[in-house]
């Protein structure tokens, strides 16, 4: 047998290309429905984090490394589902994930059976590559979430949010500050993006900063952070708009939906890109796929945060996150917000914000980032501040080996950023 590459796969750099050949040809070693996801992974390389591509050489890997018989003994109740579903006389597209593909799975009286068996597959072959992962994986992970001062948040309902998930810490003084030293440092502590940048494997997938508004964007813009992932869904209102419109253009009927959604994916955007992410590829392409995947994030800035924080966990794995929420303007009546219709053009009434309804979703959506971060072993014991600024109060999650010692006493925001510096150093 021979490997698709012999390269360890935990180490490959985003410029190594693969050998597409040895790919194509390790896929279709595969049942027909297992194809699509890993074509469409391999046509789409070069938008591809390196958490993704490295997972993907690594899976590749593992099929080469089972023999014939291994790969048939593993594969053969898929295989024999396949016959019962009929999926020969389906209309089913090996290239790609299509919503045809989807429907026909979803259809299907032997679906659960499938997805049984589709699981123990990619279970069995992630096994056989991720023996060597490197301790690299777990160290000094971090996930910052700021619902800023504008929302009205409340004692007790984060508190619930919380609860014995996290450690109630009062801020001494304007917690505000804490999100400039996280983006700018301090004299004695840089910020994290420096930090960062001193680990040997660091790229800009790494460290994300998404907004809802311009809180972090305008102290980014005080310093270089050229090499993070940053979003901003106020910065990205012109796409928004004319992407919104374009896709209240498909009909309810999945293939064309399907033509659709691939020619908005191949459209070109760049009139409506912000200058800050116009020339990064691979980010333009994040942010197509997050709003066709739907979610509210078109619509709503905290879902927007939100949605986009989880997609970065699970395609990129980056050291650090540092999210935040904003006020988002009041749904207006007699509109079609459950089909995504632009809420601004549709009705001539005057936009409102929505201060105490958004304080509700984003504490709910901050906590819903940290409970999509728990589904990844990178983040096993991965540090965790959910900081109010109105109430000068921070939810804590923190790793037992930080040994912090949590008292009643309020703790100034340089202070708590020494806690996170001293574990993203470890």
């Amino acid at each position: 047998m021979n490997p698709v590459m012999t390269r360890d796969h935990n180490t490959i750099g985003t410029a190594e290309a693969p050998d597409f050949t040895a790919f194509r040809g390790s896929i279709e070693r595969l049942p027909v429905t297992l194809r699509p996801s890993l074509n469409q992974q391999l046509a789409q390389w070069e938008t591809l984090f390196p958490f993704e591509r490295n997972h993907l050489v690594g899976f590749l890997n593992g099929i080469e490394s089972l023999s014939p018989a291994a790969l048939n003994a593993l594969t053969e109740r898929l295989r024999a589902l396949e016959v019962k579903m009929d999926v020969g006389h389906w209309n089913f597209s090996e290239s790609s994930d299509t919503l045809e593909n989807a429907g026909e799975l979803a259809r299907s009286e032997y679906y659960l059976e499938w997805r049984h068996e589709v699981q123990k597959i990619f279970e069995a072959i992630d096994t056989r590559t991720t023996s060597n992962a490197k301790s690299e994986l777990r160290r000094g992970r971090l996930i910052i979430l700021f619902l800023p001062e504008n929302l009205p948040i409340d004692l007790n309902s984060i508190g619930r949010e919380w609860g014995s998930h996290g450690h109630e810490i009062k801020i001494a003084g304007d917690s505000r500050k804490l999100r400039d030293l996280v983006v700018m440092g301090q004299p004695d502590q840089p910020g994290i993006c420096e930090l960062l940048k001193e680990r040997e494997s660091y790229n800009d997938a790494d460290l994300w900063f998404i907004d809802a508004d311009s809180r972090l964007t305008d102290a980014l813009a005080r310093t270089d952070f050229s090499e993070a992932s940053s979003l901003s869904y106020s910065d990205l209102k012109p796409f928004r708009d004319n992407f919104l419109a374009e896709l209240n253009t498909i009909p309810k009927d999945m293939t064309a939906a399907d033509r659709i959604i691939l020619k908005m994916r191949q459209t070109d955007w760049n009139r409506w890109w912000p200058s800050k992410i116009a020339g990064q590829e691979r980010l333009r392409d994040f942010v197509v796929n997050l709003f066709l995947s739907g979610n509210g994030a078109l619509i709503f800035s905290n879902a927007f945060v939100e949605w986009a924080a989880s997609e970065a966990l699970r395609r990129a794995r980056p050291h650090a996150i540092v999210a935040c929420f904003g006020v988002r303007s009041k749904p207006k009546p007699f509109t079609g917000i459950a089909i995504f219709e632009n809420q601004e053009k549709i009705s001539p009434m005057h936009d409102e914000d929505d201060p105490e309804n958004s304080a509700v979703d984003a504490m709910i959506l901050a906590r819903y980032i940290w409970l999509a971060a728990q589904r990844y072993k990178e983040y096993d014991g991965a540090l965790c501040l959910c900081v109010s600024e109105r109430l000068n109060t921070a939810y804590i999650v923190a790793p037992l080996e930080m040994n912090l010692e949590i008292s009643d006493r309020a703790v100034e925001p340089k202070d708590i950023y020494g806690w996170i510096t001293s574990w993203m150093a470890s």
